[in-house]
């Protein structure tokens, strides 16, 4: 089961993603999804505490690398699609409760903008995690976003090479958008196929709307964490790793390709 993975050895790691494009509004503009005032949390603080803290429990050193997307940093002449929110050559922040504050800090050196693009963020976490070759440590990539996303093909082929790696993604739709895209990309009535026509090794993705479950901790923690078990026992078992020889030569031996 997934809890004789985690007894067992391996330790999952929480990366964070999040939605800076124009869609959401201005962070001074009371209709926005971002809007900052006094000490009242927005849509994007409440999602990242209620979600951040339910994954983050599972994550073995409570350090979180954590990206922004569709926004324009500093004096950067384009949008960038993927940057450290942090600013800093280390994307990782120490607790959820730093993640919010450098998150509302982040909007001093940022102008929205867009378009929405899922790819290069995942794409990111695909390279990290190609680069630590550790079988043992598993991603979770927790999206949140208020929508429509331009590069779907992109984000599907991503994800699908993402199958074949210790990897999940939860998109968790911020705001009151019909989200239909988010309900393709997780995958469940038709499983993901990339434009090179290879179907993915197993699912990946959990959607889950915030205010479908933002008044019901019990039911969004439940919806959060649905698919996840699954989705890493599944990747282990699908390379012959299990519970037993996880301190063995075999998972020693193991490369990720």
């Amino acid at each position: 089961s997934f809890i004789d993975y985690i007894k067992n050895g391996v330790f999952i790691k929480l990366d964070i993603g999040i939605d800076f494009t124009a869609s959401n509004n201005l962070p001074n503009d009371p209709k926005s999804l971002h809007y900052i005032y006094g000490n009242k949390p927005n849509d994007y603080e409440q999602a990242i505490r209620a979600c951040g803290t339910i994954v983050a429990y599972y994550d073995y050193n409570q350090s979180f690398p954590t990206y922004g997307f569709g926004a324009v940093v500093g004096n950067d002449n384009q949008p960038s699609m993927c940057f450290n929110i942090n600013y800093e050559e280390n994307p990782e922040i120490y607790t959820i409760d730093n993640v919010i504050e450098v998150y509302k800090n982040c909007f001093n050196n940022i102008q929205l903008a867009g378009p929405t693009k899922f790819c290069p963020m995942i794409r990111k976490v695909i390279e990290n995690i190609r680069r630590e070759n550790n079988p043992m440590q598993y991603h979770i990539l927790l999206i949140l976003t208020d929508g429509i996303i331009l590069d779907m093909q992109e984000t599907i082929d991503a994800l699908v090479e993402g199958s074949f790696l210790p990897l999940s993604v939860i998109i968790i739709g911020i705001g009151n958008d019909h989200f239909q895209e988010m309900v393709t990309l997780d995958g469940d009535d038709n499983p993901l196929v990339s434009s090179s026509g290879v179907k993915r090794m197993r699912d990946l993705v959990q959607f889950v709307p915030f205010n479908k479950y933002r008044f019901n901790p019990e039911k969004l923690a439940e919806q959060v964490l649905e698919e996840v078990p699954r989705q890493i026992t599944e990747y282990y078992t699908m390379n012959n790793i299990f519970p037993e020889n996880l301190s063995t030569n075999r998972i020693n031996n193991f490369s990720i390709i």
